[in-house]
């Protein structure tokens, strides 16, 4: 049977209109099956589904500031500064897991491949069900957080009342950041209120921390850099450090020396070193913590890998130190 050249020339046509009436609406970042009021959308294009599913959730998570992996795991770490990262990040990681909780929920509701054979998906999040589980987050941490206002008032000495401070800070800390997420999600932009008393619980945290004084004071290579990084690690944990002087509650010396390793290339020098540190109470003198850390540290810059290396090792240092403090074992006088 031969069939004539203008019923393909027909056949062609309606094919194609059929394709271009398949595109789907949500390519323009509105869709009516997924009303923006009722759920958060993300778009991406790939070479294939599960390249553009990965960028459709990236797009949710952005949303948010938050980063995506491929398995839709939240990574995020917070770091002391651009150069030396904390090891021991609990505050953000209440936040963080309880982010990625919800943004575990975002689902690939819909797939759509072009002419050119680029793959477009649509991920989906649904706003009251991550609104309920940012709700129970938030929840939880006034709960703690009573408790541990409980325990300010309670407090007896100047460390048990640091410990329940901080922790008083770092829920607030907390539920800022969730709450936030929260007012993203609302359709009406409005968070969830904190408590009346949570205001006056946080004033006298702030001047329990205040409170306890941390005097640093370092000597060997590089001391002038180490303590300073000292002070603005702690002070980055709310900590209030000083250079050494005046009458403080702790005294944290330490002791830095590192030496360049052998080169292997070009373009990134390294050093080895240790620094070791000593915690004693101001008033008595009594030392109650020694430790040391050991490591390597690199640069670009063949006269800045001991500096480097020295650094990252105060920084770990001061991850130690802020440990010791808020430690249950570390006794008022």
């Amino acid at each position: 049977m031969r069939v004539p050249l203008r019923a393909f020339a027909l056949l062609f046509l309606s094919a194609a209109g059929l394709a271009a009436a398949a595109k789907p609406d949500w390519l323009s970042g509105d869709a009516a099956a997924y009303p923006k009021s009722a759920y958060v959308l993300g778009i991406g294009e790939g070479p294939t589904q599960d390249k553009a599913a990965d960028k459709a959730r990236a797009e949710i998570a952005k949303v948010f500031g938050t980063a995506l992996t491929a398995n839709t795991v939240v990574n995020a770490s917070a770091s002391i500064d651009a150069s030396g990262s904390s090891e021991s990040q609990y505050v953000s990681d209440d936040v963080r897991t309880s982010t990625a909780k919800f943004l575990e929920d975002v689902e690939v509701a819909q797939y759509w491949t072009d002419e050119t054979g680029s793959v477009h998906a649509l991920a989906v999040l649904d706003r009251g069900h991550a609104l309920k589980t940012l709700a129970d987050k938030i929840a939880e941490i006034d709960r703690d957080f009573s408790a541990n206002a409980a325990d300010l008032d309670k407090a007896e000495g100047k460390f048990s009342a640091l410990r329940a401070a901080l922790k008083l800070q770092q829920g607030a800390k907390s539920r800022r950041r969730l709450n936030a997420d929260y007012r993203i999600l609302n359709p009406d932009g409005k968070g969830v209120p904190a408590a009346d008393s949570a205001h006056e619980a946080l004033s006298r945290a702030r001047r329990a921390v205040s409170a306890l004084t941390v005097s640093v004071a370092a000597s060997g290579e590089h001391a002038e850099r180490m303590g300073a990084r000292m002070i603005d690690a702690l002070g980055y944990y709310g900590l209030k450090a000083v250079e050494r002087g005046g009458k403080p509650d702790v005294v944290i010396e330490l002791q830095g020396a590192a030496q360049p390793l052998p080169i292997e290339n070009l373009t990134w020098f390294s050093a080895q070193g240790t620094v070791s540190v000593k915690m004693s109470y101001g008033s008595t003198g009594e030392v109650f913590k020694r430790f040391d850390e050991s490591g390597e540290g690199s640069s670009g810059d063949p006269g800045q890998a001991v500096p480097a290396a020295l650094i990252r090792l105060t920084d770990r240092a001061a991850v130690r130190a802020y440990q010791v403090l808020t430690s249950p074992t570390t006794l008022d006088d």
